[in-house]
């Protein structure tokens, strides 16, 4: 089979549903090394086909992706190249769209890794079903072996949709881990500290103190796996809407919102005059197309909101 030369065929080769070789996966590594545009153009054809990939969401589609990835685990057959390629479906090539990562198979399961850059974000089916979704500027590793089902966030934050299937599905962060089954869950590592919010039924979170505590749906443990770890009621919906896109803000000051915007978005925003840092600003916000925000920004707040070279802004008084 010659080797593709173009995004375009590169793209029919991921997606065609053949063997990908391990001399498939050294001859893509190749030609994305050749040029540091072809990362960019298989990134556009993803995004071309993701535009006509609504369909894909429909519950019939949905049903036999989940079927597909449950005949590529370790319990029910082999995982060959074959099942690689099927992995990749929601891994290499999905991770092309909004991130990067590679995948690898052992004897006894499989092992992932997944990064996002400044303005994207991933979201990937694992091997048992369960779906891992990464905010910007986050890395994780994924392993699954001996019938464990194991996450380990480097950093950044991941919201976590773990099924019912065997044991608990274990996310490790900073000083500890989040363990759950039939569950929806959050956890962000910011500087070695890990905050927790339950967004749907229960889990337990350990320390490496030994320290173990139950949270249920709408709770988060702050420092979570720290002495002074403490839970509290989670706004849910604001704390998760970034898997969406979008940025949500309750009478907060300016300048933890600009701090929020520059960690979730390509596009980066300077605070000029330190007096306008303790403005108040509510509101809902796209992060991934900022014109929104620097229009509530003039509007809402009077100020001016200028550019200051590709993506960066210069926040100032009206």
């Amino acid at each position: 089979m010659d080797i593709p030369k173009t995004a375009d065929e590169w793209f029919v080769r991921l997606h065609s549903g053949h063997p990908v070789s391990p001399q498939d996966e050294a001859d893509l590594r190749a030609w994305l090394a050749q040029n540091p545009d072809h990362e960019a153009q298989l990134r556009q054809c993803e995004a071309r086909w993701a535009q006509l990939s609504a369909l894909s969401q429909s519950p019939e589609i949905q049903a036999r992706r989940a079927r597909a990835l449950r005949e590529t685990s370790p319990k029910t057959v082999d995982m060959g190249r074959r099942g690689l390629f099927k992995m990749a479906g929601g891994g290499i090539a999905a991770a092309l769209v909004l991130g990067t990562g590679w995948t690898v198979l052992t004897p006894g399961g499989a092992q992932a890794a997944y990064v996002t850059a400044a303005g994207e974000r991933l979201t990937t089916q694992l091997p048992d079903g369960s779906e891992l979704t990464l905010a910007p500027l986050s890395e994780a590793r994924v392993r699954f072996t001996g019938g464990k089902r194991e996450v380990n966030l480097l950093a950044g934050q991941a919201f976590i949709t773990a099924v019912r299937k065997g044991a608990p599905l274990s996310v490790t962060a900073g000083n500890c881990t989040v363990e759950g089954a039939g569950c929806q869950f959050q956890v962000t590592l910011t500087a070695g500290r890990a905050d927790v919010i339950i967004a749907d039924g229960g889990a337990t979170v350990r320390s490496s103190d030994g320290r173990v505590r139950k949270l249920w749906s709408g709770q988060t443990l702050a420092n979570a796996g720290a002495a002074a770890s403490r839970v509290g009621a989670a706004d849910v919906r604001t704390q998760t809407e970034w898997r969406h896109g979008r940025l949500v803000f309750r009478d907060q000051p300016l300048s933890e919102v600009v701090a929020d915007f520059n960690r979730y978005s390509s596009d980066q925003f300077v605070i000029e005059d330190a007096q306008l840092a303790g403005l108040r600003l509510s509101g809902s916000f796209r992060y991934d197309g900022v014109e929104d925000f620097p229009a509530a920004l003039e509007t809402v707040l009077g100020l001016e909101v200028t550019t200051n070279g590709p993506h960066r802004w210069a926040i100032r008084k009206g």
